[in-house]
């Protein structure tokens, strides 16, 4: 600077620089000019006193440090109201602390990261988009039919022996080759119109519309579409094969319109789910026998047809031009159109049970697809009000991003699929596994509200080895959805002195839940043998529920009563089936396939069957449930009766318990037993269990009673596959229909 320059010159001067006048006033504000401060400072001022120059800095020092702090105050309030939107419209929900499992562990919370949407799909994972020409379609029907089940041809299964084919045999039939295949698989379906496409949904596979509403995605023009035959044709009760072993298979978020209906002659865990059938829909093949089933959320335009299905649910489902046949127990809850009315089958024809009012209704989880090829995941809200619970409903569902979401994908790993999985859990995301098998080193544990474990494709999550739970769902953690899972029992290693596949709540923790967001399990499919070459895996109990406010929607408990051959292994009961080995006392162990503790549990579609003690044990207080199929062990001899098991055992200090549709199936193969009871339950007017009844299915023994010694029973080899039923728990109308 330069010094023969005066205070005022260096004033005047600084003006012209930065383009500001020159202050008037000695008191009036200069902070804003840099220029000016800059040589006010450090230009000795010759024109001022020294108190007057000490007095103005002091002013503009306060009048800076005061403008500081409220421009610091305003900033740091913007930045917590942005924070607070940003953790508010995150894809997972962090609403509640968890006081079981702890609070988010902060590393974890500080890192957490977006998952890539679209998801990258491992190989078990196929999607597909509408055909455009009829090249198009010829293609995509032979991609199809490689994941079908495999076939045998009339003149390949004759040619194989000197015998002519009957006149009346079909051309080709499938097989059960893939009954306990490891392979897992997913197909979706892009939003679209699919016409002349036709293919047989095999083991282990699910079709998976990605529309957000059913007709998004819609096989027309065709003769089938998505289709389940019956199988085994040439060998099981030939021509007609059999639907009792066409399991672990289903349809979801689709509309058909098959020019023969749409046929699935399917039994248990083969769900159809949230379809739109516009056609007949066709729930057998011919008369093969079958063991069904659950329709769920979905509209029927043409009739329901149930074949001789044994027994089959409809839950929530829009009936146009009503149903027809079936065997032996029929259950409505929460349907609309032509449904049935209320029947006991005490005459003629299956049991008919309605529940027209369901107080409660949960749908399953879903994916979706935009347009931008972005992936959704959609958890439909439960529904309290009968306006709300009454038929079909294809909306009211929260939209997740898929960037909140892991995709899951199987490793023979163990140690890596459960670090991996966790992971994701703790960092409060859901989780999508795709199709594959997940041997796990621990369980997988929820610990925050509202998580989401969905399964594609019948991922299989494989049991620790030293008993402990698949997934373990802490208490006081509400809202959680599990579904669309297997859960599958290993062989466990040391003492193990309690293990389960599947446990929600803890046995020391008072959970009552939250009967305004109950947790939810949704096509939750448990296996104690039939894929293990190994006979020796086992659980004590498969489902185990200490938290109360559960909806339960579809569940199998399956303890295997037949298992894959090892190679070279000939069928222990050949004339039963070639196929398999026949489950013998001391295999695949365990002892029950539910304990419930919980308060107002729900179960709507509960299959449980051959455990070696009772089947079911209900504990907890105001329990619900509509449609319940169990089949007793059929390896036990008398020591099993001596000790008073049964089928359905509601405990002695329950005071309210409602159940209707309950059927309960003998076949002692290997001894004579004689089972004084089906059901068991205190003597309470709070206990109130409607359309009860039992089948004597095959070989010796039988069940005495229906229900608490009460009601009648088969008497001779000619009462084979006939119910004989109560209309209710008090059984004073009971007869042998």
């Amino acid at each position: 600077m330069d010094d023969d320059l005066d205070s005022t010159d260096d004033i005047q001067l600084s003006s012209l620089i930065s383009g500001k006048r020159a202050p008037r006033h000695p008191d009036e504000d200069t902070a804003g000019d840099d220029v000016i401060r800059r040589i006010t400072i450090h230009r000795p001022l010759e024109l001022e006193t020294s108190s007057s120059l000490d007095i103005k800095l002091e002013k503009g020092r306060r009048r800076r440090f005061n403008r500081f702090i409220i421009l610091f105050v305003a900033l740091a309030a913007a930045l917590l109201i942005i924070a607070s939107l940003i953790w508010r419209v995150l894809p997972v929900n962090r609403e509640q602390d968890n006081t079981a499992g702890g609070t988010m562990d902060s590393s974890n919370k500080d890192t957490v990261e977006d998952e890539p949407n679209p998801p990258i799909l491992p190989d078990s994972i196929h999607i597909f988009y509408p055909p455009k020409t009829q090249q198009e379609i010829e293609a995509l029907n032979a991609e199809l039919s490689k994941f079908s089940d495999p076939i045998v041809t009339k003149e390949e299964f004759f040619s194989k022996t000197t015998l002519p084919p009957p006149p009346n045999y079909p051309d080709f039939t499938y097989t059960s080759d893939l009954h306990f295949t490891s392979k897992r698989t997913a197909l979706l379906f892009a939003p679209g119109v699919y016409e002349g496409i036709d293919f047989e949904v095999a083991y282990y596979t699910s079709v998976l519309g990605l529309g957000a509403k059913p007709a998004d995605v819609t096989f027309t023009n065709c003769d089938k579409g998505p289709h389940v035959d019956a199988i085994n044709k040439f060998t099981t009760r030939p021509p007609w094969g059999s639907g009792l072993d066409t399991f672990w298979r289903s349809v979801e978020n689709i509309a058909t319109n098959a020019r023969e209906g749409m046929r699935w002659a399917a039994s248990q865990a083969a769900p159809l789910r949230r379809v739109h059938v516009q056609s007949d829909l066709l729930l057998f093949d011919g008369d093969a026998w079958a063991s069904g089933g659950v329709l769920a959320n979905a509209i029927v335009d043409g009739q329901v047809n149930f074949g001789g299905q044994q027994q089959y649910l409809l839950r929530n489902v829009e009936l146009k031009q009503g149903a027809v046949n079936g065997a032996w127990s029929l259950v409505f809850v929460g349907c609309t159109g032509e449904t049935p009315s209320e029947n006991s089958g005490l005459k003629s024809g299956p049991s008919i049970s309605v529940d027209n009012s369901p107080k409660l209704r949960i749908e399953k989880p879903f994916i979706t697809m935009k347009e931008s090829g972005e992936f959704e995941l959609r958890v439909p809200l439960a529904a309290f009000s009968q306006s709300d619970v009454l038929g079909s409903q294809f909306g009211g569902e929260e939209v997740r991003s898929f960037t909140g979401v892991k995709l899951g994908v199987s490793s023979t790993d163990g140690a890596d699929n459960y670090l991996i999985l966790q992971k994701a859990l703790d960092e409060g995301k859901d989780l999508v596994l795709s199709p594959g098998e997940y041997p796990l080193a621990a369980s997988l544990e929820v610990k925050y509200p509202n998580q989401v474990i969905l399964g594609l494709g019948y991922a299989t999550l494989k049991a620790p080895l030293n008993g402990s739970p698949c997934i373990l769902v802490h208490p006081k953690v509400p809202g959680v959805r599990i579904a669309g899972i297997m859960l599958e029992a290993s062989v466990l290693t040391g003492t193990i002195l309690s293990s389960s596949l599947l446990q929600w709540g803890m046995p020391d923790v008072d959970d009552v839940g939250d009967s305004k967001n109950p947790g939810l399990l949704s096509d939750v499919f448990c296996r104690v043998g039939g894929a293990s070459y190994d006979r020796h895996v086992s659980t004590e109990v498969m489902i185990q529920l200490y938290s109360g406010n559960i909806y339960g929607d579809n569940l199998w408990l399956w303890r295997a009563d037949h298992v894959k051959l090892h190679p070279g292994e000939e069928a222990n009961f050949p004339h039963i089936s070639p196929y398999y080995r026949q489950t013998v006392m001391g295999e695949c162990q365990v002892r029950n396939g539910m304990k419930v503790y919980g308060q107002a549990v729900t179960m709507v579609g509960l299959f449980i069957e051959h455990t070696t003690e009772d089947q079911l044990i209900w504990e907890g207080d105001n329990g619900y449930v509509a449609f319940y199929q169990c089949e007793l062990p059929y390896d036990v001899d008398q020591s099993y009766a001596d000790k008073s098991f049964v089928g359905y055992r509601i405990g002695p200090d329950v005071k309210i318990h409602t159940a209707r549709g309950i059927g309960i199936y003998s076949n002692f193969r290997d001894f004579d037993v004689n089972v004084a009871t089906a059901i068991s339950h205190p003597e309470s007017d709070g206990i109130v269990m409607s359309n009860l009844f039992t089948v004597y299915l095959d070989n010796q023994g039988k069940i005495n009673s229906v229900v608490n010694g009460k009601g009648p029973s088969a008497v001779s080899e000619s009462d084979r596959g006939r119910p004989f039923r109560c209309s209710d728990n008090t059984c004073s109308d009971d007869i042998g229909s």
